[in-house]
């Protein structure tokens, strides 16, 4: 939890000063069966991006196994494209909340949050809302792109 406070807490102050967060985190929740991850991704000045990953033991996982962020290089285009949308948003935690049915058990959530705001569950889609068609449009390359799955199976072969 120290690892996502810490890139939270610099958007935090940066937004405070003015200043566009250096950060967005994507996390998805994970659930009982299956491992839930953040992907930090990292803005610098001309906007080319690095992701972080980090795969997260699921809720009720009781190894200790831990593991190690990989970083991965995100194309200019796809960070510029993710904090555009990001930015066509407005504030994440005034986005239209769309619910969907979900197991108590094997159900988890996809969020984004930079500096002190988190969207809403984007797994349960838009709502014919056209800035948050963007968004998970844009989140879902980006978890694609990490190839999150594979790190996923990799963790669970251990």
């Amino acid at each position: 939890m120290l690892s996502l406070a810490i890139p939270l807490l610099l958007a935090a102050t940066m937004a405070q000063a003015g200043q566009e967060p250096a950060a967005a985190t994507i996390i998805d929740s994970g659930s009982t069966n299956r491992a839930g991850f953040r992907i930090v991704v990292n803005a610098a000045v001309n906007r080319a991006g690095t992701a972080e990953i980090t795969v997260q033991p699921g809720r009720f996982d009781s190894t200790d196994t831990v593991l190690k962020p990989t970083t991965r290089v995100l194309s200019n285009d796809i960070a510029e494209k993710l904090f555009a949308a990001l930015k066509a948003a407005g504030r994440l935690d005034a986005l239209p909340a769309i619910h969907c049915a979900k197991s108590a058990s094997f159900g988890s959530t996809l969020t984004i949050a930079l500096g002190d705001e988190q969207s809403p569950d984007l797994s349960c889609g838009d709502g014919g809302n056209p800035a948050l068609r963007e968004l998970i449009g844009v989140v879902r390359q980006i978890v694609a792109l990490a190839d999150v799955q594979d790190m996923r199976l990799r963790r669970e072969v251990r």
